[in-house]
């Protein structure tokens, strides 16, 4: 048995999978005991006075990498697979196809 899927169940899917992904990071660090994000740091000596820096980031650069690019290549591929289909093909067309003897991929 195999599904197969509509142009518009695709694209539901990329988009509810990108936001699923983003939403996932971010929850599973905010579900991480503050301890685990305290950030050491260093102390640098400079002529307006002593400046301190962080050692290293508690949230990964690569996050905000994919908060950004992942709903925007969900939203491209979704644009993308539905620019080209035709917006008077109802339903009903569809069913009425399917009983004359076409099928919903015609």
């Amino acid at each position: 048995m195999t599904i197969e899927l509509t142009d518009r169940e695709k694209s539901i899917l990329a988009c509810a999978l990108a936001i699923g992904l983003v939403m996932g990071l971010w929850a599973g660090l905010h579900l991480l005991p503050a301890e685990a994000l305290d950030v050491p740091t260093e102390e640098r000596e400079t002529a307006t006075g002593t400046t301190e820096r962080a050692a290293y980031l508690p949230v990964p650069r690569i996050f905000f990498a994919i908060t950004v690019l992942a709903p925007t290549a969900a939203v491209w591929y979704s644009y993308n697979r539905l620019r080209d289909q035709p917006e008077g093909a109802t339903d009903e067309d569809v069913q009425e196809a399917i009983a004359d003897g076409g099928t919903a991929h015609d």
